[in-house]
């Protein structure tokens, strides 16, 4: 299956605008549709003091988050009419249809948003990019801030660790690894590989999908297994690494810590994510 339509979450600056120039790299191989998609949570004025806001108020805050969406259609609408892309793009103002990310998720192949910039986190829980991978049932692609890369990187690394996350993420994966140059299953780990049989099958479903990928596996350096991930990607080039979200809860990694969390926090380079 092909990748026809991609939708990116366009907060216009930071994750936003690399996760656009992505989406845009992306819908040019591909031949696909962009969607892009604002959403903006209610003004705290609005939550907080209602009760005391008199018309003129109410009027103002119903005008500057106009303002917010029209700024951002426009300079969506300008980056893909410069990429010649005019027409096979959309824009959605999800504050004024009722309509969530997650839900409208569901209608795309993929979903391609930025990672916060400078490691810091999203101030809304329901807009963050690991929590639409964990919701929505879409692969989705969490572009660092930093990105600006010319063409796509065609080197990908998948992390396996033999569980449902894992498998999950690399079915969704399959229609973007086999349009790659180089694929690397990799698994971190000391001694002989606990599963080489599972390995082996592994590496057969991706060759009947035409992909020839190659096997490695590391152990766990100082840094933890997320750390090992990311080196490794550094050491093979690769332009994605692929990977299950949040195999154990969400809850006790953003409590305790994890792979997942280790990961989003420090990733220079895309993650396509899957739950």
């Amino acid at each position: 299956m092909a990748i026809r339509s991609i939708l990116t979450s366009y907060t216009g600056t930071g994750g936003g605008a690399a996760a656009l120039h992505m989406s845009v790299l992306m819908a040019k191989k591909y031949d696909a549709r962009i969607t892009g998609a604002v959403w903006q949570p209610p003004n705290p004025l609005r939550k907080r003091s209602a009760a005391f806001l008199t018309r003129d108020i109410d009027t103002i805050i119903d005008q500057m988050e106009t303002e917010f969406v029209d700024e951002r259609r426009r300079a969506f609408e300008a980056t893909v009419s410069e990429a010649g892309l005019s027409g096979r793009a959309d824009f959605v103002a999800l504050s004024s249809t009722g309509r969530t990310l997650v839900e409208l998720s569901r209608a795309h192949d993929v979903v391609v948003m930025g990672g916060a910039a400078e490691g810091g986190r999203s101030e809304d829980f329901s807009i963050r990019p690991d929590v639409i991978a964990l919701r929505s049932g879409r692969p989705t692609i969490i572009v660092p801030a930093s990105y600006n890369a010319p063409a796509i990187n065609e080197t990908a690394v998948v992390a396996w660790d033999g569980k449902r996350a894992s498998a999950r993420a690399l079915a969704d994966a399959m229609h973007i690894l086999a349009t790659k140059d180089k694929v690397t299953l990799l698994v971190i780990g000391e001694g002989p590989v606990k599963d080489r049989e599972q390995i082996d099958d592994v590496l057969r479903l991706l060759e009947l999908h035409g992909i020839d990928a190659a096997f490695e596996q590391r152990p766990a350096a100082t840094g933890g297994i997320g750390r090992t991930i990311l080196d490794t990607c550094t050491d093979l080039g690769a332009g994605i690494l692929v990977m299950g979200a949040y195999e154990h809860s969400k809850f006790s990694e953003d409590l305790l810590g994890g792979v997942t969390r280790d990961i989003l926090e420090n990733a220079d380079l895309p993650l396509l994510m899957s739950h």
